[in-house]
């Protein structure tokens, strides 16, 4: 593989999911189970070659390994050493596959074109600075027929925390905008598909009503987006997160903080 296995940029995402990386699978179930879905809804076929971009722990690699016994090598992809190095505690639950993890972001991808059987990404294209770029390139890492497959934040994801979000003072202006920002309509991820030159299979949105408490909401949010803080003075930052703890728990009803859950789910192939 051409993969550069020692081109390291961890940036910003990298070193917040890096200081997390041990409570990350704890901390994110319904993410562990959306990417098990995912993965059970891709067509039959032979994917001997996998590319896992954003990887994190490993739980769409593993669920790769796990469905289809004909995956041979599997090229897992993360900014985050911390989070590779949790992938890679977990390598004997897919003994029988060669696994290559690669600290790297999708600008980071040298692979010649037609490389990968299939391409999967859970819960990361959100983060992708440049995401129609982005799916031009790993369209063209596909080999002819290979799939596309990806869990992503869909609209109207965490609605009633953003709207808290934004009542709050000093504003947090990284953590609003990443929630305005990270979540896709169909429409907009078929537009990405359709301009890489993918034929778009299947694309459904999964809303889901959560309750949770204030503790565990907050927590996932400091596992999976912790890294919007770094940037912000930590007395502020402090300020902002006990004026939004107040919120939530004015929100709350007897059976904790209730939100929608917007997962957006596609599935796409790189035609013949």
């Amino acid at each position: 593989m051409a993969v550069p296995r020692d081109h390291v940029t961890p940036g910003t995402i990298g070193r917040g999911y890096s200081a997390t990386a041990a409570d990350y699978d704890a901390a994110v179930r319904y993410n562990i189970e959306g990417a098990q879905r995912l993965i059970n809804a891709m067509p039959q076929g032979d994917y001997a070659r996998v590319i896992d971009i954003g990887c994190g722990t490993g739980v769409g690699s593993l669920a790769m390994a796990r469905r289809f016994p004909s995956v041979r090598e599997i090229t897992g992809v993360d900014p985050s050493a911390g989070m590779l190095d949790q992938f890679r505690a977990k390598l004997q639950d897919a003994p029988d596959v060669a696994v290559s993890l690669v600290e790297g972001g999708v600008d980071d991808l040298d692979v010649p074109d037609g490389t990968f059987d299939a391409a999967i990404m859970t819960m990361s294209f959100h983060w992708f600075p440049r995401k129609a770029a982005a799916t031009q390139r790993i369209a063209r890492a596909l080999a002819p027929g290979g799939i596309f497959a990806a869990v992503l934040p869909g609209e109207g994801v965490d609605e009633e925390f953003r709207s808290l979000l934004a009542q709050v003072e000093p504003p947090h202006t990284a953590f609003l905008g990443s929630f305005q920002a990270a979540p896709r309509s169909l429409r907009q991820m078929d537009a990405y598909l359709e301009g890489a030159g993918l034929e778009v299979l299947d694309m459904w949105i999964e809303r889901r009503l959560r309750r949770s408490s204030v503790d565990a909401y907050l927590e996932r949010m400091r596992v999976v987006a912790g890294h919007l803080g770094q940037g912000m003075d930590p007395a502020d930052l402090d300020q902002n997160l006990a004026a939004l703890r107040a919120k939530m728990e004015d929100a709350a009803g007897p059976r904790g903080f209730e939100y929608e859950f917007c997962k957006l789910f596609a599935i796409a192939r790189r035609p013949a």
